[in-house]
C-alpha cells in the first residue's frame, strides 16, 4: 500500500528576478526556503502549489497587487517594472518615504 503522506504536503520555492527567474531551491519547510531566499538578491518564496508570494524580499521598493498583497520587494526598479509589468494595477511604492512611485511600464507591440 503507498503512503499517501506526500499529497497534502506544502512545497515553497525559492525564485530568483522577483518570480520571473529560475526557481533555486524547494523546501516543505516555509522558514527554509525564506533563509536560503536572503542568500538570493531580489528573490521571493511561493507556495508551489497555489503560487501565492510568502516572502516578497528585501529592499526599499515594495511592489504590491491590486489585492493589496505584496509581491516584491527589492532595491532594483528595473527589475520591480519588469515584474508589475506581469500583473493588473500593480502599485510600487518607496517604504522608506512612503512616497508612491509612477511606473512606466514599457508596452510591447505584436510580433516584435
Amino acid at each position: 500500500m503507498a503512503c499517501s503522506c506526500q499529497k497534502n504536503r506544502e512545497q515553497f520555492e525559492v525564485v530568483r528576478e522577483g518570480g520571473l527567474g529560475n526557481v533555486v531551491f524547494r523546501s516543505g519547510v516555509q522558514s527554509t526556503a525564506v533563509t536560503v531566499a536572503g542568500r538570493y538578491g531580489s528573490s521571493i518564496v511561493r507556495n508551489q502549489k497555489t503560487s501565492a508570494v510568502v516572502f516578497a524580499g528585501k529592499g526599499a521598493l515594495e511592489l504590491t497587487a491590486a489585492d493589496g498583497s505584496v509581491l516584491l520587494r527589492t532595491d532594483d526598479l528595473a527589475l520591480l517594472t519588469k515584474v508589475a509589468a506581469t500583473q493588473d494595477r500593480p502599485t510600487a511604492r518607496n517604504t522608506e518615504t512612503g512616497e508612491e512611485i509612477t511606473l512606466v511600464v514599457p508596452e510591447t507591440t505584436p510580433g516584435a
